[in-house]
Parts: C-alpha cells; sequence; structure tokens
C-alpha cells in the first residue's frame, strides 16, 4: 500500500518545489565558495571556465526538473475530471508553486553566469 503522504494529491506536495530550490540555491552559492577557496580558475579566462559551466549545468538541470514536475502536476489537475475540488486545488498550487521556483532558479542562475566566479 502507498503511503498517504506520497500521494500526489498529498498537500505535502506544494512546498517541494521551494525545498528543491533553495537545495539548489545553496548548493550553488556554496560549491561556488567552496571551489574559488581549493581550486579558483583562472581570471584570464573570464567567464568561460569549468566552474562556470558546471553552475550552469546544475541550473540548467534544476530548471528542468522543475518545470517537468511543473507539467505534471498541472496535467494530473486537468487530467481526471472526476478529481474533488481539494485534490484539484492541491496539484494546481503544486504546479504554481514548481513553475515559481523554475523561474527563480533561471533569474537568479542565468545572471550568476555572467560574472567571473572567483573575483
Amino acid at each position: 500500500m502507498k503511503h498517504p503522504r506520497t500521494s500526489p494529491f498529498h498537500p505535502v506536495q506544494i512546498p517541494i518545489g521551494l525545498i528543491i530550490w533553495s537545495l539548489w540555491f545553496v548548493a550553488i552559492y556554496g560549491g561556488q565558495a567552496v571551489a574559488c577557496a581549493i581550486s579558483p580558475p583562472a581570471p584570464e579566462h573570464g567567464i568561460w571556465n569549468w566552474l562556470n559551466a558546471s553552475l550552469g549545468l546544475l541550473t540548467l538541470l534544476t530548471a528542468a526538473l522543475l518545470l517537468c514536475l511543473a507539467r505534471y502536476f498541472w496535467r494530473l489537475s486537468g487530467a481526471n475530471q472526476a478529481l474533488d475540488e481539494r485534490r484539484q486545488f492541491v496539484t494546481r498550487l503544486t504546479a504554481s508553486v514548481h513553475l515559481t521556483a523554475a523561474v527563480a532558479t533561471l533569474f537568479v542562475g542565468l545572471p550568476l553566469l555572467q560574472l567571473p566566479p572567483c573575483l
């Protein structure tokens, strides 16, 4: 039997998008600080270095995951018209939170890639 909290209709699903975003945020800035302390890229490379490439890849993967989850929950809310109002509300709100987290990821992550990482 499935645990009730793993159901896509359980309200615990609502903040997961923001939790993913906050983990990404800590990883991106913490990882950048650690990388700059241990092995900073050469300043003459500017923005074209291994650290910015890694941060950019992590940003794109996180945004893609959040967008896929938003699409999943949005389709789930409209796929079955027999959903009661509470389940439909939870899935639509969850989709909106995931979409907001994806936009926030791109909003914070893409400008980060336009600067040399370890100045």
